[in-house]
């Protein structure tokens, strides 16, 4: 019941003010001072890689992958969004481009022994405007830790994608 009920509290703590109901997010990212870091920095349980094209045609549709690694051989339960990253997308002035609806409704991922074991998470996109951009991904959840859960964040390296004028079929 106490377990239910921390579950319940945390849903509402990493969602929205109502259940299932989808917001609209602008996320403002701060460049890691590392590859990949623990902003909470009490242990290092996971890290963090996204993976982007680097060159895509204007208007037409990529995909960013984004891996979360779990670096220890503790058994973890933790728990996160729906979507367990928010992408960030900015444009050569540093402005983000992106934003999407987040539903708050709560996924629990049970990871058990080794370390090395991998959870991947896809978001695609498109940009309409030619030029140099930087994608990189943010990863939020929270870790059972004795008894209670602990709301981390870790973030990827942000990658150059370069969006090239789309050549015309003669």
């Amino acid at each position: 019941m106490k377990k239910c009920l921390v579950a319940l509290i945390l849903l509402a703590f990493l969602g929205s003010p109502s259940l299932g109901a989808k917001q609209s997010v602008a996320v403002e990212a701060e460049k890691p001072a590392s590859s990949t870091r623990l902003i909470t920095e009490q242990q290092k349980l996971f890290s963090v890689k996204i993976s982007a094209p680097q060159k895509v045609a204007a208007n037409e549709e990529f995909m960013i992958k984004a891996d979360l690694k779990k670096e220890t051989e503790e058994d973890l339960t933790m728990m996160s969004g729906t979507k367990l990253f928010v992408y960030i997308i900015k444009d050569s002035s540093g402005k983000q481009i992106n934003s999407y609806p987040i539903k708050s409704a709560g996924m629990i991922w049970v990871f058990k022994g080794e370390a090395g074991k991998k959870t991947s998470e896809n978001y695609k996109y498109k940009i309409k405007e030619p030029g140099v951009y930087e994608v990189s991904a943010i990863g939020e959840f929270a870790i059972e830790q004795d008894g209670s859960y602990k709301f981390h964040k870790i973030q990827t390296d942000s990658k150059k994608v370069v969006v090239e004028k789309k050549k015309e079929l003669k």
